[in-house]
């Protein structure tokens, strides 16, 4: 078995960030990072994504609202980022609180500032297979990793486990789209060796989809 692993392939995306950010004009794009409460992950992902945005050479700033802002206002201020002309690139930390229906947050997300592809339309986008869309960062990372290390998922055997929004489908999609099969298993797959290893068969590439702090948890709106 081969492990891949990111750190050569983060240094080289930074060397090319870094090669285009020399050709800006004015500031460097702006990424706003939103939070909702005090969660100790969403704390710890949000220090260590400001850090690798800096360390690239890419204005960050975050904006942090209490864990018990209204639904109205938590809209109001997030309208407010959303339509900052000075920011690039939205990255929305969930889950959002019980008080706040995430869907209508996903919905109102600029598309062009997407960064975790979560805005119905860059999810349609991806499971159309169109490349304009921005798939979810930990899905795409997977594609970004196969590429740097020249391998290609074309007629291969690739098992993907997990199901969620987050990694599992639009991972999936984006294989489909790299001319992989694919098999997705879950929770309910009864036989999970079995679906990842068929016998007298190659078993391909296979991918855990592992989310930060497990799936996405979703809220009954209206």
């Amino acid at each position: 078995m081969q492990v891949l692993k990111g750190a050569e392939v983060s240094a080289k995306i930074k060397e090319e960030v870094q090669g285009l950010l020399a050709s800006v004009e004015g500031p460097a794009p702006k990424l706003a990072i939103v939070r909702v409460g005090e969660r100790p992950d969403d704390m710890s992902y949000e220090r260590g994504a400001m850090k690798k945005m800096e360390n690239f050479g890419l204005r960050v700033q975050s904006y942090v609202f209490p864990g018990d802002i209204g639904e109205a206002e938590f809209k109001e201020q997030f309208a407010a980022v959303n339509e900052d002309p000075d920011v690039a690139g939205i990255l929305l930390l969930r889950p959002l609180p019980g008080q706040i229906c995430e869907s209508d947050i996903e919905k109102m997300i600029d598309p062009a500032k997407d960064l975790d592809g979560i805005s119905p339309a860059n999810i349609a986008k991806v499971f159309a297979g169109d490349e304009s869309g921005f798939a979810p960062c930990t899905a795409e990372a997977v594609m970004e990793v196969l590429r740097a290390f020249d391998i290609s998922p074309q007629g291969k055997r690739v098992t993907i486990v997990g199901r969620s929004m987050v990694v599992g489908r639009p991972l999936s999609m984006l294989m489909l789209k790299a001319n992989a099969t694919v098999t997705i298993c879950h929770t309910k797959t009864a036989d999970l060796e079995g679906g990842r290893r068929r016998p007298g068969e190659d078993a391909g590439q296979a991918f855990r989809g592992a989310e930060r702090g497990g799936d996405r948890r979703g809220h009954q709106c209206g």
